[in-house]
C-alpha cells in the first residue's frame, strides 16, 4: 500500500476564514489557495526553528569571476554570459555590451579589489562611477 504524500490538519475556522480572505484580496502575493499560504507559512516557521534547512538563495545576477592584468570578468546569469570589462589607456570598456557605460562596468567599479587597484593608478571612483581618471 503506497504511503500518502499529503496529510490533513485541522485549523480554527476563524483563522482559515481570514487566510482565505487574504488570499482572495491579495493576488500579488502569488498564493493561489489557502493551502499554498499555509504551506509557505509553516515552511518558513520550520526554517526559523531549524526544523527544516532553508532553501538556498538564488545566486546573484552579477558576480565577479576573475581578475586579469587589464580586465575583470563578470558572470551575468541573466544573459548566461561572461562580460569582460577592460581598463586600458585610461578608459573603461565592456566587451560584452560594446559600451563604455553599462551595468557590467558599474558593477566592476563597485568591487573593492577593482577600486583599490584603480585608486593606486590615480582613478577616483564613487558609487560605481568614475569621478576622475589619471592623466
Amino acid at each position: 500500500m503506497p504511503v500518502d504524500k499529503y496529510r490533513g490538519i485541522s485549523l480554527q475556522r476563524e483563522l482559515v476564514d481570514k487566510i482565505e480572505e487574504y488570499v482572495k484580496t491579495h493576488p500579488e502575493t502569488g498564493y493561489k489557495s489557502t493551502a499554498d499560504f499555509v504551506t509557505d507559512s509553516v515552511r518558513k516557521r520550520c526554517e526559523e526553528l531549524k526544523i527544516l534547512i532553508p532553501m538556498p538563495a538564488e545566486p546573484p545576477r552579477l558576480e565577479h569571476y576573475n581578475l586579469n592584468q587589464d580586465h575583470v570578468t563578470i558572470i551575468d546569469r541573466a544573459q548566461k554570459a561572461f562580460a569582460d570589462v577592460y581598463f586600458r589607456n585610461n578608459h573603461v570598456y565592456c566587451e560584452y555590451c560594446a559600451s563604455e557605460n553599462c551595468e557590467h562596468i558599474e558593477y566592476a567599479l563597485n568591487l573593492p579589489k577593482i577600486q583599490a587597484i584603480l585608486s593606486k593608478k590615480g582613478w577616483v571612483i564613487e558609487e560605481g562611477k568614475i569621478i576622475k581618471k589619471p592623466y
